[in-house]
């Protein structure tokens, strides 16, 4: 062999050997980017229909807080200024607008909030979890200040 070939050979033996990059390195919470869906969106078809069941959180004095009634669910996760309801599970709000790594919601949606102090069982209880696109789309919701359309 050719003293070209042989380096070229031996160029590629050892960048296979090298490990590949930012393997092992934390990486960042990956925020929904794309444009956030309307709040009376998100609970006509994710909080009503999954959360807001007689047995869970539906009525004005329902079996689990927050109450997640159309009508009830925006005023009892984010608050009637907008600045967020505290959770009774953990000593975070249940919605923090903007930031929705820091929002007990989202945590409870991905089964994360024993993390936190909180209580660990993943929302819904006995049901399905949400899909990724739903839970995403929350994301997408309270990154973009949790409006109320």
């Amino acid at each position: 062999m050719t003293r070209p070939v042989v380096m070229a050979l031996a160029a590629v033996a050892l960048a296979a050997c090298a490990p590949a990059p930012g393997v092992g390195a934390p990486q960042p919470i990956q925020v929904p980017t794309g444009p956030a869906e309307h709040f009376s969106t998100l609970a006509q078809n994710v909080l009503v229909p999954r959360c807001a069941t007689a047995s869970c959180h539906a009525g004005t004095s329902p079996p689990a807080y927050p109450p997640l009634d159309e009508d009830l669910a925006y005023g009892a996760l984010v608050g009637g200024a907008g600045r967020g309801v505290q959770s009774q599970q953990a000593p975070l709000n249940l919605v923090e607008p903007f930031d929705p790594a820091s929002s007990y919601l989202v945590m409870k949606l991905r089964g994360t909030a024993g993390d936190v102090g909180g209580v660990a069982s993943p929302m819904p209880i006995g049901d399905a979890a949400l899909d990724e696109a739903d839970i995403q789309a929350i994301e997408a919701w309270i990154a973009n200040g949790a409006p109320n359309d």
